[in-house]
């Protein structure tokens, strides 16, 4: 009960804050959207490590029996981890409030990463879209059952 409400709560957040980050001149800038962007990929880690025993069975078994929708929700969990990883990767190099330059990225190469950055942004933000549709039914049981324990 208590990881469920953990869950929801993270889900929550996280679904908020990539929407806040989706414009870096909304909000609070470029200061929020570069400092929230790495902080909301703390919180993504932690979130798969709340599902890891489901991560785990599901690549034993991926290529076994398994229902689609499992299928399903696990290509798609990959698909986002992969978004996730190449929006901050992209967002290093081009930061210009918090110095990445000791990781050596030249900015001759800032197009490129700026194009991989909102290209793979749209993907995430399509793919959490999907991934919260498919899980509507355990957000709307959330809901209520914490509606009636308040």
């Amino acid at each position: 009960m208590r990881k469920n409400r953990l869950k929801l709560s993270l889900d929550i957040l996280l679904t908020v804050a990539f929407l806040l980050l989706m414009d870096p001149r909304s909000f609070y800038g470029l200061v929020f959207h570069e400092w929230a962007g790495l902080i909301i990929c703390v919180f993504f880690i932690f979130h798969l490590l709340l599902d890891w025993l489901f991560v785990k069975a599901v690549t034993l078994r991926f290529f076994r029996r398994l229902p689609v929708r499992t299928r399903i929700n696990y290509i798609l969990d990959v698909v986002l981890l992969i978004a996730m990883s190449m929006i901050v990767w992209s967002g290093l190099p081009i930061a210009r409030i918090i110095d990445f330059s000791w990781l050596g990225f030249s900015r001759d190469g800032t197009q490129f990463w700026r194009l991989m950055h909102t290209s793979m942004s749209m993907v995430g933000l399509v793919v959490i879209g999907i991934h919260l549709g498919l899980h509507w039914n355990w957000v709307v049981v959330r809901f209520r059952r914490n509606h009636r324990t308040v």
